[in-house]
């Protein structure tokens, strides 16, 4: 349990003061030493060097990963920290991996590092559970046969890696689940993991889809991420191009049909957002699909409850106004957010014409600008902000 002491500060009994330094919870005092996860029956310790937390956990210093690893008879836990709180500054991870009857491979993102943790389980595993907390990440493998393992397993070569470099874009499977209209030219697919795959791909990332012709020209083509439903299913919206390949390939999916995909790439660090109260998202047409679960992400996450975000959508008429329900809820459940469409080919009541410097006036330079759309767009959006004054670093693009 959390050791909390409310004796010297005074706190009001009314106070839910639990909840409120629950965002601060750096990790659990552990007094007797007892696994986090509660497992029926029998919780014998380890004799191996697996052994439960006794202290508290370790925390990491800056970008070094840690993790631990203890064990029951009956089952096997993996932890890697995710979020960290250390000096006033809070650090966010990004997972995903495969997991398989006994093979443990999954990636760490924080900041500018990458941690591969590729391991080969000592025995099979039976089931496995993923826990997901704003402390830490738990792989929980239930075992085939109860039993006490002498060791984890063996580690492979690049395991307990941490470099700037690591090769961490994996090939896998998908399944078709669902290809619906959304506009007269843009299509919302739905993708299930296949073969064991997890994934929640980080915020902004995108993924590679293969082109099943092995003829054309074209190898594979990224799509961003627009939403993640579950731990293995997530969408894709993607604007079907008259002449495009890939486009009209990846829209003309049926439910059920495999695709070969690649990835993450491309993500945008929850650091470099968390480190700034002003966030302006400049997004043209499907340039929206990076920003749905980042809007999500400021407008729910309470770390950005002192951020202020706004969102200026640019698109040719309402009818090609992606997501407008689903932003406008957010909106409506967050007074922080501003979101302002504005149109081109359409005379209505509110904003037209295209990206111009009056748009930005009322944005400090010191906000940090988040662009996606078109390559006219983008390069307009660079140049007038590069006139406003505003540093190259508090500029984020999204190529796709």
């Amino acid at each position: 349990e959390a050791v909390v002491s409310t004796q010297s500060t005074g706190v009001h009994k009314w106070v839910n003061f639990q909840n409120m330094l629950k965002e601060f919870l750096v990790g659990y005092l552990v007094q007797p030493p007892k696994t986090t996860l509660q497992v029926p029956g029998q919780t014998s310790l380890s004799v191996s060097n697996m052994k439960p937390p006794g202290t508290g956990y370790p925390l990491p210093v800056g970008t070094k990963f840690v993790y631990n690893s203890y064990q029951t008879e009956r089952c096997f836990t993996l932890i890697v920290y995710g979020k960290i709180a250390l000096s006033n500054k809070v650090k966010f991870c990004y997972f995903y991996g495969t997991i398989s009857k006994d093979l443990i491979k999954v990636f760490v993102h924080c900041l500018d590092k990458k941690f591969l943790l590729h391991l080969q389980l000592f025995a099979e595993l039976q089931k496995f559970d993923i826990r997901i907390s704003n402390v830490k990440f738990e792989i929980v493998v239930h075992k085939q046969q109860e039993m006490m393992w002498p060791n984890e397993g063996a580690h492979f070569s690049k395991s307990k890696t941490t470099a700037e470099n690591l090769d961490s874009l994996e090939d896998f499977e998908v399944v078709c689940m669902e290809n619906v209209e959304i506009t007269h030219d843009t299509r919302l697919l739905t993708f299930s993991l296949l073969n064991d795959f997890y994934a929640v791909p980080p915020l902004g990332s995108h993924v590679f889809v293969y082109n099943p012709d092995k003829t054309s020209m074209i190898d594979k083509k990224p799509y961003t991420v627009y939403n993640v439903i579950d731990q293995s299913t997530f969408q894709l919206l993607v604007k079907q191009y008259d002449n495009g390949v890939m486009s009209t390939y990846v829209c003309s999916l049926q439910p059920e049909q495999t695709v070969k995909m690649q990835g993450f790439d491309h993500f945008i660090d929850l650091n470099v957002l968390h480190n700034h109260k002003s966030i302006v998202i400049l997004a043209a047409g499907t340039g929206i699909t990076p920003f749905y679960r980042i809007i999500q992400e400021i407008s729910l996450n309470k770390l950005f409850r002192d951020h202020t975000c706004s969102l200026m959508f640019y698109n040719k008429t309402q009818k090609d106004i992606l997501v407008k329900d689903k932003l406008e809820e957010l909106q409506h459940n967050d007074i922080k957010l501003d979101i302002f469409h504005i149109l081109s080919q359409e005379s209505w009541a509110g904003l037209t014409g295209r990206i111009e410097l009056t748009h930005l006036e009322k944005y400090s330079s010191k906000s940090l600008f988040l662009i996606c759309g078109p390559k006219l767009f983008m390069e307009k959006a660079v140049t007038l902000l590069s006139e406003k004054g505003v540093s190259k670093s508090n500029i984020f693009e999204f190529n796709g």
